[in-house]
């Protein structure tokens, strides 16, 4: 089987599997709702009070679509091994790690589509509940909504590839969703605010206005993260046995 072949079969699992296209809607229908809630929220001067400026609109609902997407790549990871089509794949196709590649790459270009669609109805939401408040690409609004067309396509290759590392879907998840959510609330708290930046999930998203690192400095450094889990996935899927 040749890459194309691979691509476009975890493709055609997406679109027939339910629950992956549950997820993927849910995302988009939450960000848009998310949007409209918080351009409700918005003060004369444009801001969200005690949160930042316009773009916080767009950005805190695409939290939740990053979080979705996460736990989006771990069940493509894991309800393959599950089902025992990735073992039945890898046999089939002349390189182990063609098989990855295609599933890692078709998770992203999902990611993407949805990715759009959610800031499309993020933004479609604040602006109907914000009017003229609503202006998100004020300074460096811009970037930091463009920055989600990497960094949810990332997040969902982080979910595929620790879900390929552990092999099973609540473990995978729960350990991406307890440090995301649990483990970095705790260290914004304990560690320097400089520090606190570099945390994975720090870098991008609602958290990448605020903190020093930077919009685009922290996409380099998420990219770096998932680089490195996605290399050890290859090279586990290398020694470990198919079976």
């Amino acid at each position: 089987m040749g890459f194309a072949d691979l691509w476009s079969a975890e493709i055609i699992k997406f679109r027939t599997l339910r629950s992956y296209l549950i997820t993927a809607v849910a995302a988009i229908v939450v960000a848009g709702i998310g949007g409209a809630i918080m351009g409700g929220a918005l003060d004369a001067q444009g801001n969200v009070p005690g949160l930042g400026t316009s773009v916080q609109v767009i950005t805190l609902p695409m939290e939740v679509v990053i979080y979705a997407m996460v736990v989006l790549g771990v069940l493509v990871a894991t309800g393959d091994l599950r089902s025992g089509t990735f073992r039945i794949t890898s046999i089939m196709a002349p390189w182990r790690n063609r098989v990855l590649a295609a599933k890692f790459s078709a998770v992203a270009a999902v990611a993407l589509a949805v990715t759009i669609l959610a800031l499309a109805a993020a933004w479609v939401g604040g602006l109907a509940t914000g009017g003229g408040h609503f202006s998100p690409t004020a300074g460096d609004g811009t970037m930091l909504i463009l920055t989600h067309l990497v960094a949810v396509p990332l997040a969902t290759v982080l979910g595929a590839a620790v879900g390929m590392l552990l092999r099973n879907t609540a473990g995978a998840i729960s350990a991406l969703l307890i440090w995301a959510l649990a483990v970095e609330a705790v260290l914004v708290y304990t560690i320097p605010p400089e520090v606190v930046a570099f945390l994975p999930f720090k870098t991008i998203g609602a958290a990448a206005a605020n903190l020093s690192l930077g919009a685009l400095p922290g996409l380099g450094m998420f990219t770096l993260y998932v680089a490195v889990a996605v290399g050890l996935a290859v090279y586990v899927h290398q020694r470990r046995d198919l079976g």
